[in-house]
């Protein structure tokens, strides 16, 4: 903890000199490490087969920096979260889970985004395409959370013509339902609405800063795409029994199509001279949909590097003339991006990283990289924790010992612990699988059938489709045929990889045996992350969320409905309540209502405990007193490190374990000033000592 504050302060005092005016920032969704035919150039002696040409993302890639050892997470709200944070996803409670819709999970209100910081500086923002950062409450999305504009859909993915999330409509403008681009196919929808609206930033103030981020939903699921991006390469040079892969490479052209349409908007301004270019991965590709992260291994959804070595690369005249068209191997995670925006290219201080009448956040992980990348310094960056889920502590007192999964890079050495995919209970989890094609509306421009399935290898390497090289099972695994279902014990829980990175990026060689110090060395450094006993979101599925409630339109539905109050559905009026419901953990002995509460009414400055009544089917069951210790590090919350934390046993009978056959709904209210008021994720609903949706 004590290095990663230096490092902030270090960054802070020695900004690097830029002369952008204008950042443009581009996340393409479940983006393969293979799916940008440049990558044919980066690695020469790679067999890649016939490329997705991608001349407008490659022109500008290679007349930039590449970033060759840059990191992302392995699913989408994980690496969001942390880009527009600037912390790891477990540091603020995200790890591991993908906000879908109805979810009430969000980024943790107390965190200032990347647009805060530049919308307090006057610098003009504004977000398109997908959010997936939580939409609970209005304060939640994108207008409220520093972006002057946004248009684009909340949830995970939606359909790329309709715009709707099962049948309901999922789309925006600001506010706003965007309700009549039924047809209108979605990355050509978002990049014309760049394209106005930087025009009409340069248009109202010639000298305006403007900040874009242009999140495309390509090439996440489902394969959509028009006929006219297939014709031609997509259609004459992969395979007819190979329509997945057809369809993705339509989608990827699209995109291509969108960053050349969109930086000749720049160009025409007259502005891109002055303006940086960012562009990155959310994850790995999926397989499963058409992507390609050969030769890594792995895909998204694991820690191996095809999950979250990301494709990534920055251009822009503030990159020393000689490291144009470079290849830069530093360290770099996706949390390093605001800091490196923030400070490193817009020249702003993060002094301050507290929002008002907010509890104060946890530090940055992030560190600027803007020296690292445009002169080539070297990084203050020396390890990155690339992904944790705690297993179930079960004792009040001690920290879990083994992670449920984990995976840290220090120096050359990466370790995988634990599971290596996002499932961690799956013990039996396919080594090499097929896809069963998808029929009908989700196979856009034309079906996809069980009979065009392709294997590929989640925790082996899976070649591109039109490359006609088989896909290859981990090597230690015994596969005669494929599909194959027969993982070794270091694909469970408890098992561990040792790969060096840097001389063996395709992770070939499990070193694990051989460096049993090193193993040890870095499972110390997870362990003392895991100790950290940080609360990850996992919520159930929350019923008031219902589209039908708000006019077939999916809408924040906590909270003050009026959007621009901007209601974070944490806060009293007046009284500066902030609350988090963890959930019910069962034990031995009974179970557990867990949480924490903060009241800055209280006294010494909100370090006072509160009172907090707890009903099980909406009965009282008992009051009781908020005075538990946190643990020492700042959580995901940013509550003050003092006695507010919640934890009440209640007996079995009270957690309605009676055979364990009755659903109980669990209502946690703040006292304050005799108002009840619910904490935030409350209630949560049981069946089988299970969560379950709330009825």
């Amino acid at each position: 903890v004590a290095l990663r504050f230096v490092l902030t302060v270090i960054a802070v005092i020695l900004p690097t000199l830029t002369n952008a005016k204008h950042v443009l920032m581009f996340v393409i969704d479940d983006l393969g490490f293979g799916d940008c035919s440049y990558k044919n150039v980066t690695y020469p002696s790679v067999d890649f087969g016939p490329m997705i040409p991608t001349p407008s993302i490659d022109e500008l890639a290679l007349g930039g920096v590449r970033l060759e050892s840059y990191y992302v997470t392995q699913l989408c709200s994980p690496t969001r979260t942390s880009l527009l944070s600037g912390r790891y996803p477990y540091t603020i409670g995200m790890n591991g889970e993908v906000i879908t819709d109805g979810n009430p999970d969000t980024m943790p209100l107390t965190l200032k985004t990347v647009a805060d910081h530049l919308q307090e500086a006057g610098w003009a923002t504004s977000a398109y395409g997908k959010w997936d950062a939580g939409m609970t409450s209005w304060g939640c999305t994108p207008t409220c959370r520093g972006f002057d504009h946004f248009n684009g859909f909340y949830n995970a993915f939606n359909d790329y013509f309709s715009h709707e999330v099962g049948k309901y409509l999922d789309l925006r403008k600001d506010f706003e339902p965007d309700s009549k681009q039924t047809g209108v196919y979605e990355t050509e929808l978002i990049t014309t609405r760049v394209q106005d609206w930087i025009t009409n930033v340069v248009t109202d103030n010639a000298t305006a800063n403007s900040f874009a981020y242009v999140a495309h939903e390509a090439n996440h699921a489902p394969n959509q795409a028009p006929m006219r991006y297939l014709e031609g390469h997509c259609l004459d040079k992969i395979p007819e029994d190979r329509p997945i892969r057809r369809i993705l490479c339509g989608m990827m052209r699209a995109v291509d199509e969108s960053v050349k349409n969109i930086t000749q908007t720049y160009k025409d301004l007259g502005i891109w001279e002055d303006t940086q270019v960012i562009f990155t991965a959310d994850n790995g590709g999926n397989p499963g949909t058409g992507g390609s992260n050969w030769p890594l291994r792995g895909q998204k959804a694991t820690t191996f590097e095809g999950g979250v070595r990301g494709l990534g690369w920055v251009y822009g005249n503030d990159i020393q003339e000689s490291l144009r068209g470079s290849i830069n191997h530093q360290m770099l995670h996706v949390a390093d991006w605001l800091p490196t925006i923030v400070h490193g290219i817009a020249g702003l201080s993060l002094d301050n990283l507290s929002k008002p009448g907010m509890p104060p956040p946890p530090p940055l992980d992030g560190i600027d990289q803007w020296g690292v990348i445009t002169k080539n310094d070297t990084t203050l960056r020396t390890e990155m924790l690339l992904n944790l889920i705690p297993t179930v502590c079960k004792a009040s007192t001690a920290p879990c010992q083994v992670p449920g999964q984990g995976a840290i890079r220090v120096g050359n050495w990466k370790l995988l612990a634990g599971h290596t995919a996002v499932w961690a209970g799956n013990k039996n989890a396919s080594i090499c699988t097929t896809r069963s094609g998808r029929p009908g509306g989700n196979s856009i421009p034309f079906p996809i059938y069980a009979n065009t399935s392709t294997y590929w290898c989640p925790n082996g390497w899976t070649p591109p489709p039109e490359s006609r090289l088989l896909p290859q099972p981990p090597p230690d695994v015994e596969c005669k045929e494929l599909p194959c279902h027969f993982p070794a014990t270091n694909y469970t829980i408890g098992g561990y990889f040792l790969f060096d990175v840097v001389n063996d990026p395709f992770e070939r060689h499990d070193r694990a045996a051989d460096f049993p110090e090193v193993v040890a060395q870095l499972k110390a450094k997870l362990d003392a992350y895991n100790a950290t006993n940080i609360p990850q979101s996992h919520s159930p599925h929350d019923p008031a969320s219902n589209p039908l409630q708000f006019k077939h339109v999916w809408t924040p539905w906590r909270g003050d409905p009026v959007p621009s109050h901007c209601s974070t559905n944490i806060s009293v009026p007046g009284q500066g309540l902030h609350s988090n419901f963890d959930g019910v953990k069962f034990e031995d002995d009974g179970c557990y209502v867990q949480g924490w509460v903060w009241d800055a009414a209280q006294s010494d400055g909100g370090v006072a405990p509160v009172n907090v009544s707890i009903s099980i089917n909406n009965k009282e069951i008992m009051v009781v007193l908020a005075n538990v210790s946190r643990p020492d590090l700042p959580t995901k919350t940013g509550a003050p490190n003092a006695n507010h934390g919640l934890y009440a046993k209640l007996s079995y009978d009270n957690c309605g374990a009676f055979g364990g056959e009755m659903s109980v709904k669990v209502d946690v209210d703040a006292l304050v000033d005799s108002a009840r008021v619910p904490f935030q994720k409350s209630p949560v609903c049981l069946v089988k000592d299970e969560p379950v949706t709330c009825r």
